[in-house]
């Protein structure tokens, strides 16, 4: 590849992103427009400049830095716990009748209840602490998880299994070398389903039970009237998510490298 190639390559690559970011662009400079020429409010929607200011004041304080290692800690522990109980019951589920018998119905009346309604429930049974955020987390994220390895288990080709059976494969090889690398494209949607889920919990309930993170510095925000805070704190819990969700999108493009 000669210089000329890597430079009109360069220059497509840059022309793509400003593209893809236009509207957001548009929109933040709209932002600043209407909050400095006073079409909203200030406690309402104060300027973009100054919610960077103050976003920048928390980061060197370390006060953003440390919200967002609890938040970060607490909704990954969760989706974790979640990502192996789902995982093992999603396909026994598929893979046996009596655990199918069993979950089944568990998982079809579990998975449409609201999560965030049992917020005062884990607050009576563990407290306001990590375990309880933890565990809540860990419960709104098992039913994605669980479904979609189930269905992903079982929707895998029968042919494929016949083939290795017949190939005299015992169950436990089987497994480890047929079923799981067929179903794992589904496991990981599952698994980006939940991960949303786990910010979400996570952020009420630290706005509800407090004990830091980023949804108690939002709160804080609104208790003592800063908007900017408010504002800064949201604009932390997007890069958070943002960042956590191209992750999880690189480990699945690496692990599922081969399909």
């Amino acid at each position: 590849m000669d210089v000329a190639d890597e430079r009109r390559i360069g220059s497509e690559a840059i022309l793509e992103f400003a593209k893809s970011t236009a509207s957001l662009v548009v929109v933040l400079l709209l932002w600043e427009f209407a909050s400095q020429n006073g079409f909203v409010h200030y406690y309402f929607l104060p300027p973009l400049t100054d919610v960077l200011e103050t976003f920048y004041e928390l980061t060197v304080s370390g006060r953003l830095l440390e919200a967002t290692f609890l938040t970060v800690r607490r909704a990954l522990a969760g989706l974790v716990i979640a990502c192996v109980l789902g995982v093992v019951v999603g396909m026994l589920s598929a893979r046996n009748r009596i655990a199918a018998w069993f979950w089944d119905p568990i998982i079809e009346v579990g998975y449409p209840v609201p999560v965030i309604a049992l917020v005062p429930v884990f607050i009576f049974w563990f407290g306001t602490g990590d375990l309880s955020k933890i565990l809540l987390i860990a419960v709104g994220c098992f039913w994605p998880v669980a479904i979609n390895a189930r269905n992903a288990t079982r929707d895998v080709d029968e042919n494929l299994v016949w083939s290795a059976r017949m190939m005299g494969t015992s169950d436990r090889r089987l497994l480890r070398k047929v079923v799981v690398p067929a179903a794992a494209p589904g496991i990981i949607s599952g698994i980006q389903i939940a991960l949303p889920i786990s910010l979400i919990i996570t952020f009420v309930f630290e706005m509800v039970a407090g004990g830091g993170g980023l949804g108690h510095l939002e709160i804080l925000g609104v208790r003592s009237f800063r908007s900017e805070q408010v504002y800064a704190t949201l604009i932390a819990i997007m890069i958070v998510g943002f960042a956590l969700d191209r992750g999880l999108r690189l480990l699945r493009a690496r692990v599922l490298r081969w399909t």
